[in-house]
């Protein structure tokens, strides 16, 4: 009785489940269906300004459209966007104009070189509709089995060399994809005699592909260990890895390898090996010809921090122009996840005693101090437990630089670097021994120095830029020194900033320096840069890009890492 009870209960949850399932998958189809009629949309320009355009996702090409300008003498143009070049899509933006205003906004970010577009939807029904779609059709893009990835991979190519959507291709249209693919004369001419002969539909066009890109050395492997070339089973492939891999797995293991490459559901429950998951079996970690030691990080991590690179990002919380890019916490999320230490972070003074984040003197948007510790936080150890560095361009008064110190006390509690090293300390400590630290680069007052004296300013890097405009407005508003407060000179451990005035006064091994990108160059060509890799050796220092790289672009590392210098800031 009890067991008849459970199988229904089961039996009725199974239903529930598949009756909850269906219901998503309706729901998606309506939401999908909505994009692909699509809707007017704000786009939002990085300097502020707004355009309405007509927004809509074509199905069929797999892309997000829009169309463009409709003045009189500009045609309009039909932008296209694959979704698979879709990085991610954000709804939360925290910049403060952005929060005071409440706006239905939302981003697309495009590409690893995360190309922003910024839209803003008529209602938050609307905008929930576009954020719930577009995360669904980057997701369902976003597949690890290299069966289906190459599928989509050919179907784009044939609706882009199909030119003018007739739904087949002939041998003009194929000519170009084939110089794409870069194949021997041989290939190309068998491939235009085949289009010659009668135009291809799509499965016509994923056949002929593969019949010429099949790798001949693999399928030759495959039918010398598979006795009736259909097929390999678990006795054969082990003989395969104990032959060609000289490595001996026991039957669990190849059932799991199996499992992980097989496609066909049915080959798959038999333990059997397609000639497609012997080809895909080759993908696996398994088969990489890296060491098992070298795929994680194999190096000794116990020496002094200074001698190690320090993977590091400049203006980190900007998103393209250096003179009026966007602001965003997603920046500080971003380079995390690409195993970033070094963060910058440009501190000023903000309204309601916060303190925001911006390249002063220019036209970049603000975002807040505590929103960007928040996505530090979030993101900091989960891609690597080595040490994040903190480097903060103090702008503030004393008072909000106190707020400053809270903040950091309250988002990363132990994990904050405030205790002192030992007196008998004549080195920085190692990476492996700042495991899961945050560490503060700023500056730092003398022990018997009080609250509030006046100390040399750190290096500023906007007054070194180019822009005329920004350099009227440093003259104008920038203090030759500035306060700082106790409560956020004792967050300041080891990267003690320190302006340089030469390799005999540089301080000791708890001071770094940061040095513009010209300045490092004379510097090593001073006795073919002797001092300034001694200094290195014991000391950090931070190299950061001209001011006349307000494009974003980044300096030549290599003459910097070969002097050892190990903070070398990059725009990401």
């Amino acid at each position: 009785m009890a067991e008849s009870e459970e199988k229904t209960v089961k039996s009725d949850s199974e239903v529930t489940k598949r009756s909850k399932t269906s219901c998503d998958t309706a729901e998606m189809h309506s939401t999908i269906s909505l994009l692909h009629q699509g809707s007017m949309l704000t786009k939002v320009r990085s300097v502020g300004r707004r355009y309405q355009r007509y927004f809509y996702v074509d199905t069929s090409s797999q892309t997000l459209a829009y169309t463009g300008s409709k003045r009189f003498w500009k045609r309009s143009q039909l932008t296209q966007i694959p979704i698979k070049d879709i990085a991610e899509i954000r709804e939360d933006d925290h910049s403060p104009k952005h929060r005071q205003e409440k706006v239905r906004s939302f981003t697309v970010v495009i590409g690893e070189r995360v190309k922003a577009l910024n839209l803003i939807a008529p209602t938050a029904e609307v905008k929930d509709t576009w954020v719930r779609g577009l995360r669904f059709l980057v997701n369902t893009r976003s597949v690890e089995d290299p069966v289906k990835q190459q599928r989509m991979w050919l179907e784009e190519s044939f609706r882009k060399t199909d030119k003018n959507r007739d739904g087949v291709i002939d041998k003009d249209e194929i000519g170009s994809w084939l110089k794409s693919l870069n194949v021997s004369s041989e290939v190309a001419k068998y491939v235009k005699e085949r289009t010659k002969r009668q135009k291809l539909n799509l499965q016509e066009f994923v056949d002929l592909y593969k019949e010429f890109s099949g790798r001949k050395a693999l399928t030759d492997l495959f039918n010398a260990y598979a006795v009736d070339q259909v097929a390999m089973h678990i006795s054969e492939l082990s003989e395969f890895f104990r032959n060609e891999q000289h490595q001996t797995l026991t039957e669990s293991e190849l059932e799991d390898i199996i499992a992980r490459s097989e496609q066909c559901p049915k080959l798959r429950a038999q333990n059997l090996l397609s000639q497609v998951g012997f080809n895909i079996m080759f993908f696996l970690p398994e088969m990489n010809i890296k060491q098992l030691k070298c795929r994680g990080v194999y190096q000794d991590m116990t020496q002094p921090l200074s001698h190690y690179f320090i993977n590091s990002s400049h203006n980190t919380y900007l998103e393209g122009h250096q003179l009026y890019g966007n602001s965003t916490t997603h920046q500080y999320d971003r380079v995390l996840t690409h195993r970033c230490r070094c963060l910058e972070l440009d501190v000023w003074d903000g309204d309601d005693g916060e303190p925001v984040i911006y390249h002063g003197y220019t036209l970049t948007t603000k975002i807040l101090f505590k929103d960007a510790l928040k996505a530090i936080k979030k993101r900091a150890f989960k891609k690597s437990d080595y040490p994040v560095i903190l480097s903060v361009e103090n702008h503030c008064s004393v008072e909000q630089q106190v707020r400053m110190a809270e903040l950091l006390k309250k988002h990363f509690e132990d994990k904050l670097l405030v205790e002192r090293l030992p007196e008998e300390s004549t080195e920085l400590p190692s990476p492996e021994q700042l495991k899961g630290r945050v560490i503060v680069k700023g500056q730092k007052l003398p022990v018997d120095t009080v609250d509030g004296d006046l100390v040399e300013s750190d290096s500023d890097e906007a007054a070194e830029m180019e822009d005329e405009g920004v350099k009227e407005r440093v003259k104008k508003f920038k203090k030759k020194r500035e306060k700082l407060a106790r409560e956020l000179s004792d967050c300041v451990v080891i990267c003690q900033a320190m302006s340089f005035k030469g390799f005999e006064v540089s301080g000791t091994f708890a001071n770094m320096s940061s040095f513009g990108e010209n300045k490092a160059l004379k510097l090593m060509e001073k006795d073919g840069g002797r001092q300034y890799v001694r200094h290195n050796a014991r000391q950090l220092s931070r190299i950061y890009p001209a001011g006349t790289r307000i494009d974003s672009s980044n300096y030549d590392p290599i003459p910097m890492w070969m002097a050892g210098c190990q903070v070398g800031t990059f725009v990401s």
